[in-house]
């Protein structure tokens, strides 16, 4: 089958299916230690995903990658690249992030080093062992990337419509960041469960890999937020269950429950389907009104009529220089 980097152009229109790569950037340099103001542990609570997702994000694209050659269906195959992009954007503006948390004293490297080589002792490939094995291995990882995509697809949702977050004065850039970031994660909510489908399909594998992936989820999730607050230099406090349940009050991240019970339970159903959660008119409404996203298009837009600009002025020198030979 055509490799997707091969695969023909095809057109997009499947609700969850992603159309394009936004190569949109944030400048760090107001952004504040403790961007919730006066709130250490919200703002490490979301800080986490800048530890999990740049390495979470080039897993899913092994995993995708890998499965891609399996997958025949057109217009599936095609929206595979620009999931692969978007997903490796995201990976680079979540890195930048760890950057500045470096400057400012918070060194992210001994946990993230220990995820990267966690996922790579559990979720890379088996060349050593039989193809059979080496299927089923694919199936299960692909089923674990779609159940992750099941979250994060649900905390984009949440971080676009929350507005405990804005209530809290939330640094604005953090908060154009973290709904840019939900808002294509929504757009593309289909693309991994449908390759899953495509090629595997199977209900058991997807519900258990969701039963593993949740308390992982949560797991790395703590394990990170505890990390950061360890190694915050300006502060002397513990993560604490508590304190997640007050953040949930106040709006400013989702509660505990609704991670570990409520967004499981919805994927397990048999008949679920990504595109019945959350909403794309909502991503694409935020997209359009997301200040790094626009300066992004506005920057698409002009390198596109310049191109169109540099193409007329070669044709018609072409042309020039046939009349005159």
């Amino acid at each position: 089958m055509t490799d997707v980097t091969e695969a023909a152009e095809v057109e997009v229109h499947r609700d969850g299916y992603p159309t394009h790569r936004r190569k949109v950037r944030f400048d760090w340099s107001n952004t504040a230690l403790h961007w919730v103001p006066d709130d250490a542990f919200s703002t490490h609570m979301l800080n986490e995903l800048h530890l999990l997702l740049p390495a979470g994000e080039r897993w899913f694209i092994r995993v995708v990658n890998e499965a891609a050659p399996m997958v025949d269906d057109p217009e599936l195959n095609a929206a595979i690249k620009p999931f692969i992009q978007q997903e490796s954007w995201h990976a680079w503006a979540h890195q930048v992030v760890l950057d500045h948390l470096a400057e400012q004293g918070i060194d992210t490297k001994p946990y993230t080093e220990k995820l990267e080589g966690w996922l790579s002792t559990l979720g890379n490939q088996r060349t050593n062992w039989p193809k059979p094995l080496q299927r089923i291995w694919l199936y299960r990882r692909l089923a674990d990337v779609a159940a992750l995509e099941h979250f994060t697809a649900v905390l984009g949702q949440w971080v676009i419509q929350n507005r405990g977050l804005d209530y809290a004065g939330t640094d604005p850039v953090m908060l154009d960041l973290l709904r840019w970031h939900g808002a294509e994660e929504i757009e593309h909510r289909s693309l991994v469960f449908d390759v899953y489908q495509n090629v595997c399909g199977n209900y058991l594998i997807r519900a258990f890999s969701m039963l593993m992936t949740a308390p992982l989820f949560v797991f790395w999730w703590i394990k990170g937020a505890r990390y950061l607050m360890a190694n915050d230099p300006t502060i002397d406090a513990t993560w604490r269950w508590r304190d997640w349940l007050r953040a949930a009050r106040q709006y400013r991240l989702p509660g505990p429950w609704k991670i570990l019970l409520t967004v499981p339970i919805r994927y397990m159903r048999p008949s679920h389907h990504p595109s019945t959660e959350a909403s794309t008119q909502m991503a694409m409404d935020y997209l359009e009104q997301s200040p790094a996203a626009r300066v992004a298009r506005e920057s698409a837009e002009a390198h596109q009529r310049s191109d169109d600009t540099d193409k007329e002025s070669d044709a018609a020198e072409n042309e020039t220089e046939s009349a005159e030979g």
